[in-house]
């Protein structure tokens, strides 16, 4: 006799791995709005810092020339604040750090724009901050936030 194909799987719930629903969605889902796993030093050169960085500026250069463009880059900056987030999040994430650093990460170069300090001191530091996360290695081998995304892991 053959099985009937409308009968339901029989797997257990708890024998499906965890990560296989993550899997299933699109890598600009995964990589631009989960906060959950590790991103590695290449990843977050090429979709993290570059993307954001050239959409950023852009935005800034073209809607600076527009009547009422701060209404634009500001709608832009809103857009970007939850991928950059995670992209930054994640970044930390594999160097073993907790993603609510993120918002130090935001913090301070604002705090360094106070008028004791000189002009633009707020955004060097937070560029600065950018590139030293993105040239830092993160740690070797699985750590509590997941996998080395360097590595293939042992699950697939």
């Amino acid at each position: 006799m053959t099985e009937n194909p409308y009968a339901p799987p029989k797997a257990r719930i708890e024998e499906v791995p965890a990560q296989s629903a993550r899997a299933s969605k699109p890598f600009w889902v995964r990589f631009y709005l989960s906060p959950f796993g590790r991103t590695g030093r290449l990843f977050y050169w090429l979709f993290g810092f570059l993307p954001l960085a050239l959409i950023g500026l852009g935005t800034g250069f073209f809607l600076s020339r527009v009547p009422d463009g701060t209404r634009y880059v500001l709608a832009v900056v809103l857009l970007l604040l939850w991928p950059q987030a995670v992209v930054i999040a994640r970044r930390l994430h594999d160097l073993n750090r907790p993603g609510w650093f993120v918002v130090l990460f935001w913090t301070i170069p604002y705090a360094l724009n106070d008028t004791h300090f000189p002009s633009g001191l707020g955004t060097a530091a937070s560029f600065f901050c950018a590139v030293v996360l993105g040239a830092v290695p993160g740690t070797d081998g699985p750590n509590k936030y997941g996998d080395d995304p360097r590595r293939k892991s042992a699950s697939g």
